[in-house]
């Protein structure tokens, strides 16, 4: 099993590292860290933590390099069979409930698949469920949210364990892997303002363009998109600063620059629930500091940085009228709580699926988060982990968690001088403190640096024996998970007349003023059943192609055409398709490059996927 796990995430990533689309850079650093990862493990996963925040910049959406380099890591960790994975037993308070979650977000994924494979022979299951995992997807990513939820997930599971088995096999792993990730977000909290600056020079330093951050409340981050999933990482550096200025770790000039410059990149990422965390840290290295062996310099240092944070959240508040104040702020959360609940009220046990918030939300937003959103996330990760995957899942999410912080919890109570241990461990709960206002694990290169100081804060915990109490928790899943799938599997055979079609744009007119739909990377309609031919008329955009655009055509979940498009020329395929014997057939469009372009979603900008243009698509049947 760990052999073909690593063969599939090595066979992904040497897809990734030959596409065209990725830089050389990119695919460098992604060997570069499979070889580091080969000669020593500790190494390897200190190098990823470090890169894993740039991940973006690296290379543009919808490629994943984050997980890219992940996957690479976590490749060479499994394919080097001549070593353990551990070094002792695995800490079930730990690997229990990451099993159990993992096993969860993998059963609501396969549920929704079953559920929505109406027109699929079961003769015909595993090929379908085969394609559904895209080849490319650290290249174009998964167009279905649910598929790209789980492989991110079961990633920072995965990336977990991989801290835990390091830090126990290495006790000072986790003093180097606190300064690569305090140096690197450094860096980037460095390069921010400077970017800053530099769009100030191109406008010849004119007055209105500081206004934009000083008045008006914009917020940049120049790694990451959402600014606030970037604040609730800058709190792990933070607090790792702090904590050796703490401990006295010298220099301790170096560690007050890095407070310096993570001020201002702070500010300008202007994340309130941040400040929040930022807050939840220093309280918990003041519930430590009672053992704290230089009182004067913890007081020291604490000050400061609530000095730094209070200025901050001082002129961020000053600004806030252009986000819409805290009491809008705090008024739209309320609204996002109740759209949560009423999600989780329509599937208590089970959820409504993982990844599906966001496309479901609208169904159960108040009026004014309808009008201002569209479709959006919970802002509370918590929350909408309890609505996607129901009690199942939320709860198991929470026991994860709270396992892993109670771990360091003991761990630096029973030393509290190590600055290492203190800071992530302090970083860790701050960070769980934004999940409250926010969702920073659905980003992947906020998220994946997490589970990592996550796992490496849990690594201090013990193996403790298997109870009976753990067997029975485990029995209880495992039948709530059964259940889950067979509903899916009875929801899918009730299923008698034809879904609806998915993964269409509304109808447009090319220069030809001919009718067209833009499809997805995957599309789906359906076909009544006996033999005949679907005429499909397409055509490719007229666009620069770093490789040919492919079309690849499913019916009954097996793959019957497969060619490519020439840009800007109209085809009509004729494609026979044999009867099944079921009441319809599910027909699937999968293909190989996917862009964007913007629209329109409630009162903000977004951008929507599309790939090819879609004419007539119809059925001639033979008899």
């Amino acid at each position: 099993m760990r052999a073909a796990t690593g063969a599939w995430l090595a066979w992904a990533v040497g897809l990734g590292v030959l596409a065209p689309e990725l830089s050389t850079l990119c695919r460098l650093s992604a060997l570069g860290i499979a070889t580091v990862t080969a000669w020593r493990p500790a190494w390897g996963l200190m190098v990823v933590t470090a890169i894993l925040p740039a991940g973006a910049l690296f290379a543009s959406a919808p490629a994943r390099a984050s997980e890219l380099f992940a996957w690479a890591f976590l490749a060479s960790w499994l394919l080097c069979l001549w070593r353990p994975l551990s070094s002792g037993a695995w800490p079930r308070a730990i690997t229990t409930p990451v099993a159990l979650f993992g096993a969860t977000l993998a059963v609501s994924w396969l549920s929704l698949t079953v559920a929505g494979s109406a027109g699929v022979p079961w003769t015909a299951m595993p090929a379908f469920l085969f394609h559904t995992l895209s080849r490319d997807y650290l290249v174009f990513s998964a167009p279905e949210p649910e598929t790209w939820t789980l492989l991110q997930s079961l990633t920072g599971l995965a990336l977990v364990l991989a801290a835990v088995a390091v830090t126990r096999a290495d006790p000072r792993h986790s003093g180097r892997l606190a300064i690569a990730l305090a140096g690197s977000l450094a860096a980037v909290a460095v390069a921010t303002p400077i970017a800053v600056y530099r769009q100030w020079a191109a406008t010849g330093y004119a007055e209105w363009f500081l206004t934009r951050f000083t008045e008006r409340g914009e917020r940049f981050s120049l790694h990451m998109a959402d600014v606030n999933a970037a604040g609730s990482l800058y709190i792990v550096a933070s607090t790792i600063a702090v904590a050796h200025l703490i401990a006295r770790k010298r220099p301790r000039a170096v560690w007050i620059a890095v407070l310096g410059v993570l001020a201002p990149a702070l500010w300008l990422a202007g994340s309130r629930s941040a400040y929040l965390g930022i807050a939840g840290g220093l309280a918990m290295m003041t519930a430590v500091g009672r053992q704290w062996r230089s009182r004067r310099a913890a007081a020291i240092a604490v000050a400061a940085l609530l000095l730094v944070v209070g200025l901050s959240a001082a002129a961020a508040l000053d600004g806030a009228d252009a986000q819409g104040g805290v009491r809008q702020s705090a008024n739209l959360r309320s609204q996002f709580l109740q759209t949560s609940a009423r999600m989780f009220a329509s599937s208590p046990l089970f959820g409504v699926g993982v990844g599906h918030y966001f496309e479901r939300s609208a169904e159960f937003m108040t009026p004014t988060l309808r009008e201002l959103y569209g479709n959006e996330n919970a802002h509370n990760y918590f929350a909408q982990q309890f609505s996607e995957l129901g009690l199942t899942g939320g709860l198991l999410f929470l026991w994860l968690v709270s396992a892993a912080i109670w771990t360091g919890w003991h761990c630096v109570r029973g030393e509290p001088t190590d600055a290492a241990a203190l800071g992530l461990f302090a970083g860790a709960t701050g960070y769980l403190l934004t999940c409250t206002t926010g969702h920073p694990l659905l980003v992947p290169e906020a998220a994946l640096p997490f589970w990592i100081v996550l796992g490496t804060v849990a690594g201090a915990a013990g193996p403790a024996p298997a109870t009976a109490r753990l067997r029975m928790v485990t029995l209880v899943v495992a039948v709530a998970l059964a259940l889950g799938l067979w509903r899916a599997t009875v929801a899918r055979s009730l299923v008698t007349e034809i879904p609806p079609e998915y993964g269409f744009h509304g109808l447009e007119m090319d220069e030809d003023d001919m009718p067209f739909r833009w499809m997805t990377r995957h599309s789906v309609t359906y076909l009544p059943d006996g033999p005949g031919f679907l005429r499909l008329r397409v055509r490719a955009p007229n666009r620069p192609m770093p490789r040919p655009l492919v079309l690849e055509t499913s019916i009954a979940g097996r793959v019957v055409d497969r060619r490519r498009l020439a840009p800007g020329e109209w085809i009509t395929v004729d494609i026979p398709a044999r009867e099944t014997g079921t009441p319809f057939r599910r027909v699937d469009f999968r293909v190989n490059q996917v862009w964007t372009d913007e629209v329109r979603l409630g009162q903000r900008a977004a951008r929507r996927p599309i790939t090819v243009l879609a004419g007539d698509i119809s059925w001639m049947p033979l008899r």
